[in-house]
C-alpha cells in the first residue's frame, strides 16, 4: 500500500484548473518543516485534489493555512533548466484536514483544540463545501 500523510502549511493559494477532458484539479503545495535551529529544513509536497471536492475546497486553501493531507505518494523525476536531474514529491490527495487559519499562531496554547474541517473519501455529492 502506497499511502502517506503530511502536516504543514500551504506555500501559496491553491490553483484550480480544468484538464482538456473537463476534469477539475486543485493544485497546491504543503511545506513540511523538520528539525530545529541550523538543522531546520522544509520538504515541499506538491498536491493534487481531483474532481468536485477540489473545486469546492480550492477557495479555502490559502497561503499559510495549516493542513494535514493524505493520499497516494509518487516521486516524479525531471531535469531543471540547466539539465540537472531533480525529483519532486507528489501526492494524489484523498483526505484533507484544515487545522486552523493562515494567521493563527504556529504554537497553540497547551491543551487547545484547533478548529477542524475534514474532507475525506466521500462521494463528491456528500462534501459539505
Amino acid at each position: 500500500m502506497n499511502y502517506g500523510t503530511f502536516a504543514g502549511r500551504l506555500g501559496g493559494d491553491a490553483e484550480l484548473r480544468t484538464t482538456p477532458n473537463g476534469k477539475n484539479v486543485c493544485a497546491f503545495s504543503v511545506g513540511v518543516t523538520t528539525g530545529y535551529g541550523d538543522k531546520k529544513s522544509t520538504l515541499w509536497v506538491n498536491c493534487a485534489l481531483w474532481g468536485d471536492r477540489g473545486q469546492k475546497l480550492a477557495q479555502y486553501l490559502t497561503k499559510g493555512l495549516p493542513v494535514t493531507v493524505a493520499g497516494e505518494v509518487t516521486v516524479r523525476a525531471y531535469s531543471d533548466k540547466n539539465g540537472n536531474g531533480k525529483a519532486s514529491l507528489e501526492l494524489n490527495v484523498q483526505a484533507v484536514t484544515l487545522l486552523g487559519t493562515a494567521d493563527s499562531d504556529r504554537r497553540p496554547e497547551r491543551g487547545a483544540q484547533p478548529s477542524k474541517a475534514i474532507v475525506d473519501d466521500f462521494d463528491d455529492e456528500s462534501v459539505p463545501f
